[in-house]
């Protein structure tokens, strides 16, 4: 498919991984802020597992040309800060420790001047970064781990709003993100494994936060957790309930359990199978281990049920076991080979999932078939029960003829009233049309997931949160003349939100900045830092500078309260500050805080040297170009060839489909080759739906021609299709009723309820040839159909256990599709063949 090759000739062109996206959600931006340099830095850390970790930009990872991605306004008002700063930096830069920058600020106090002059200026500047430093000193002693720096905006005004913009921030600051990529698209689950235990040690460490993952490997890797934890459970509920019903229906445990054993046996070749033909498993091709139980024991119950039956009317164990095989063996077979049609039909299709789901279970069917014909039949003949029914003969038949009783009071019920009978489930099936209008399909992944999912969760947060989503249009451009073209007409195209390129950087007219540049750079260089003291902390020096300096504030807040009420109000939160990082050093473990405020201090140091460092290095020689580019950007947004990404984000919620296809719609006016997640999912979700109803097509012809060749009967094909035709609309009227509507996972019920819905048709007209007689329910084969039916709605209802939305819908619309065509197969038909009957209309037995 074009989409397709699209979308591997980008990923080629652009090789890097999907985003792992930390969500951090708290209304504290501070512990948010906390949070994400903590994480940040232990994932940074760690880069066997992780690349590309991106949780703000500032100057040291954005390389030597990084103010040119500011504008021009910006980089004007960056000079303007750092020159009103200029005294108060130079101040700072003589501090090594905390206590010589405590110190430094009450040599300022004592020789401050009651007149307004420079170094009052720089005092004043100084307050609120003393209040924040301060008062971070204090949070890193209350947390475990070692404390991250204030940051460089710490010691400018307006920190918090510089520190917003400097982070990726959702919600006005309530989300924070960090986004990294595993290193090997092969180690996304390891990388999601081991960046939730960092996640969880750092919880420890700043409490008090909402924070999960998401992304598209996230989703990836939990739906596919999911499911496994949903099969198993399926698979042991499917197995358990099969063989209850199974002995429960016939009063006995040797003969089901002997069954259950064949099928636990198919099942294992089934599983040898699967490797050979296939070798992996997807979300949805997993469930066919619980699926496949409730359809194999099928041929059990046929067989053991027909052999019953032949025992009770007196032949031998020999005897009986030919004439189940001979007899209801060929009605197993042909039920056999249309349910597995059913599957097959689906590797026709172009869709690779599907045609894997087709090849596993319809070669599942098949193998299965193979101990239930040959090991059962082998079993049958050996064991108690067979003793049993020999000296217990009289009183077995006598139980076997009370229940057989029963089954033909209830089926004497329709065959007396077949008129009433078949206009009554004509007119139930009228009614259901009106209902099944309502069906739509869901195309929303998102709704398949687990409901509690947390990886869903917070995409949904993010997308409530946010105009931003995490899912983008890809649009690649071959040369910047190109990409320059595109940005100025897709920017402009109402279904668009915002758009991320690196184009507009490279290609823009930079004289100006490459100007202030230079003057930003010599600026920079006359403030120069002293080395860190790597030593820990006295905690006894620290706290007589801290008390000198409260008593200074106590002082100049009684000053400057009617004067100045805003110096005031600073001086007050500072005191304040002051007193609880006292109170805090006086009762804690002294070795301790002093080994924390020691890391502390090294960072916030190291942090504005490394920052005024990487100011000095921007390179101003020339304008940007692709190579000055940090990996991180250079390997979003340059491709391997050299050809530029250009990342389109929708104003809407991409996941919906309506919205998906405006989206796709009105970019491929102006890109015909777009790719992308959104692509993909618009594309993928289309041609699945399309393809399972190619399949259900194709099970239909392939079924009919078996059933042909089975009966030589245009009439028999007819009556056999009437319990699938009546049922499937009767589960079309349950859904519509309910509300319930196909999804990509179950519309596989397509094809499938044609090849099992098809059975029951084919087990009763098969004995309605062998006997010419329409009763069903009161023999064997009517008994038989009904065990089968509750097995198949076993194995399939397990499904609705699970918490994966997409497979316990899965297991809901099947359950129900086989319940219909049970009860219009037991009902129905017999009614119809009866009123056939007395026609002198019949089906000729073929010769074998």
């Amino acid at each position: 498919q074009k989409y397709n090759r699209d979308f591997n000739a980008y990923k080629q062109e652009f090789p890097i991984t999907d985003d792992l996206v930390v969500v951090v959600e708290s209304e504290d931006m501070e512990k948010n802020r906390q949070f994400v340099e903590r994480l940040g830095a232990k994932l940074e850390a760690e880069t066997n597992l992780f690349t590309g970790v991106f949780y703000k930009g500032d100057l040291k990872l954005m390389g030597p040309k990084a103010l040119l991605f500011l504008p021009e306004k910006d980089l004007q008002d960056l000079y303007k800060t750092l020159n009103d700063y200029k005294p108060f930096l130079q101040q700072f830069t003589r501090a090594t420790n905390l206590v010589s920058l405590v110190d430094m600020i009450n040599t300022q106090f004592r020789t401050a001047s009651r007149e307004e002059n420079a170094q009052n200026k720089s005092l004043v500047k100084a307050l609120p970064a003393l209040t924040r430093i301060i008062a971070q000193a204090t949070d890193g002693l209350n947390r475990p781990g070692n404390p991250p720096s204030p940051g460089i905006n710490s010691l400018f005004e307006g920190g918090a709003e510089a520190e917003q913009q400097m982070y990726i921030t959702f919600a006005k600051g309530r989300i924070y993100l960090i986004t990294a990529q595993a290193r090997d698209e092969k180690k996304n689950e390891d990388a999601v494994r081991r960046m939730r235990e960092l996640i969880h040690e750092t919880q420890q460490e700043v409490k008090g936060l909402n924070v999960g993952l998401t992304g598209e490997p996230i989703l990836e890797v939990d739906e596919m957790e999911q499911s496994q934890k949903d099969t198993t459970k399926a698979t042991i509920v499917s197995l358990i309930l099969c063989a209850l019903i199974f002995i429960y229906g016939y009063n006995e445990t040797g003969r089901p359990l002997k069954a259950t054993l064949c099928l636990l046996v198919g099942l294992a070749y089934t599983m040898g199978f699967t490797t050979l033909a296939v070798g992996h498993l997807n979300i949805l091709t997993i469930t066919f281990v619980p699926i496949l139980i409730g359809l194999a024991i099928d041929f059990g119950v046929h067989l053991i049920t027909r052999y019953e039956e032949e025992l009770r009317h007196g032949r031998s164990e020999r005897e009986a076991l030919e004439k189940a095989v001979v007899n209801t063996g060929m009605g197993i077979f042909t039920g056999a080979l249309t349910t597995a049609g059913a599957f097959f039909a689906m590797a026709g299709t172009d869709f690779k999932g599907i045609r894997e789901m087709g090849i596993i279970c319809g070669g599942g069917m098949l193998v299965c078939l193979i101990p239930m014909m040959t090991l059962l039949p082998v079993l049958l003949l050996r064991g108690r029960q067979n003793v049993l029914d020999h000296e217990l003969g009289d009183t077995l038949e006598t139980k076997a003829g009370v229940a057989t009783d029963k089954r033909a009071r209830i089926e004497n019920f329709w065959l007396r009233r077949p008129t009433l009978v078949i206009i009554t489930i004509t007119l139930i099936s009228a009614a259901c049309i009106w209902p099944t209008q309502k069906i739509r399909f869901d195309y929303n992944l998102l709704h398949m997931q687990s409901a509690g999912m947390p990886a869903v969760a917070f995409q949904d947060k993010l997308i409530t949160s946010s105009s931003r989503s995490l899912l983008f249009g890809a649009v690649v451009a071959n040369s910047l003349t190109e990409a320059t073209n595109l940005v100025a007409i897709v920017t402009n195209l109402p279904t668009v939100g915002s758009v991320e390129t690196m184009a507009g950087y490279l290609t823009e007219d930079q004289t100006g900045k490459l100007k202030l540049l230079k003057e930003v750079k010599q600026l920079a260089r006359e403030i120069e830092f002293r080395p860190v003291d790597p030593n820990p902390v006295n905690i006894k020096e620290l706290s007589l500078s801290l008390f000198g300096l409260h008593g200074y504030c106590n002082l100049a807040v009684a000053e400057t309260r009617k004067s100045d009420p805003e110096i005031a109000k600073e001086l007050a939160a500072l005191r304040d500050s002051i007193s609880k990082l006292r109170s805090l050093l006086t009762v804690g473990d002294q070795k301790e805080y002093s080994l924390k405020l020691a890391s502390f201090q090294q960072a916030l140091f190291n942090d504005v040297r490394d920052t005024f460092e990487a100011l000095q290095a921007q390179n101003d020689s020339g304008p940007l170009r692709k190579e000055d580019l940090p990996d991180a950007l250079r390997n979003r947004f340059v491709g391997v060839t050299g050809k530029y990404l250009i990342q389109v984000y929708p104003k809407k919620d991409i996941w919906e489909r309506k919205e998906q296809e405006e989206f796709i719609n009105d970019l491929r006016k102006v890109y015909p080759g777009l790719t992308g997640t959104p692509v993909q999912l618009f594309e993928y979700t289309k041609q699945l739906k399309d393809s399972f109803q190619e399949a259900a097509w194709y099970s239909l012809i392939a079924i009919t021609i078996m059933v042909f060749v089975h009966f030589r009967s245009v009439a028999a094909v007819i009556l056999s299709l009437i319990p699938v035709a009546f049922g499937s609309l009767w589960m079309l009227g349950v859904m519509g009723i309910f509300n319930l509507p196909f999804n990509p996972a179950n519309i596989m019920t397509l094809p499938l309820i044609i090849g099992i819905g098809v059975t029951n048709g084919i087990h009763i007209l098969n004995r309605f040839v062998e006997e010419q007689h329409p009763s069903i329910l009161a023999k064997s084969t009517g008994k038989a159909v009904l065990v089968s039916a509750l097995t198949t709605i076993a194995g399939f209802g397990s499904l609705i256990l699970a918490e994966h939305r997409g497979i316990r819908s899965l297991g809901a619309i099947m359950a129900t599709g086989v319940a219909t065509c049970m009860i219009v197969g037991l009902t129905f038909l017999p009614a119809l063949l009866n009123l056939l009957n007395k026609r002198g209309w019949t089906i000729k037995k073929n010769p074998v």
